[in-house]
């Protein structure tokens, strides 16, 4: 057994202490990426690793906007500039890669179905939206619909409450209610 009297245990020398303000963030990528390109290469990240995004960009055409990199870009880059992340809480890219459907849409389609939303659903912030980002796909109608018979059954607080924490309960009800399978009686008792 070695002591510390040993050579090759004995220390290498002071310690040298790492600069903290050149430590970067542990991963994400983007550290160093000017603020307005960084939506865009947490885009492309997400995009190449969400099995949804590969699997609409595999099955699309030549001609298809899933393989038009700079109509992509220039649509998170419009959208970005609308929904700052930090403000209003929309995380872009997120939604975009969740559903990939939104990337065919011009931005200021996407923009004013945000808008529709909201006015239909004041308690669905951006970060509501980025949880449940397949709302922005449903005809606004059927939200409607979904939320009124969410306020009948729950009562209005409640019915509040529940879209604010848990937008996908919002979406399920708009496809259980748009579903003839299942109806506004069945959805009441759930």
């Amino acid at each position: 057994a070695c002591s510390t009297a040993c050579p090759r245990w004995a220390p290498a020398g002071p310690r040298r202490v790492r600069d903290a303000s050149r430590i970067g963030s542990s991963g994400d990528g983007i550290e160093g990426v000017p603020q307005e390109d960084k939506a865009v290469v947490h885009f492309w990240h997400l995009f190449g690793s969400t099995p949804h995004c590969r699997a609409a960009l595999t099955s699309a055409g030549r001609d298809s906007p899933y393989r038009n990199a700079p109509l992509l870009e220039s649509r998170v880059r419009a959208l970005a500039k609308v929904f700052d992340t930090e403000t209003s809480g929309l995380d872009v890219p997120r939604v975009l890669t969740k559903e990939p459907e939104l990337l065919l849409w011009e931005a200021n389609d996407v923009v004013r179905r945000v808008v529709e939303l909201k006015r239909i659903a004041p308690e669905l912030g951006g970060r509501a939206l980025t949880q449940a980002p397949g709302l922005l796909l449903c005809d606004p109608e059927d939200v409607a619909a979904a939320r009124q018979e969410m306020e009948f059954a729950r009562g209005t607080e409640e019915a509040r409450e529940i879209i604010a924490v848990a937008p996908l309960e919002l979406l399920k009800a708009v496809e259980m209610l748009s579903s003839d399978e299942v109806g506004a009686e069945a959805w009441r008792g759930y």
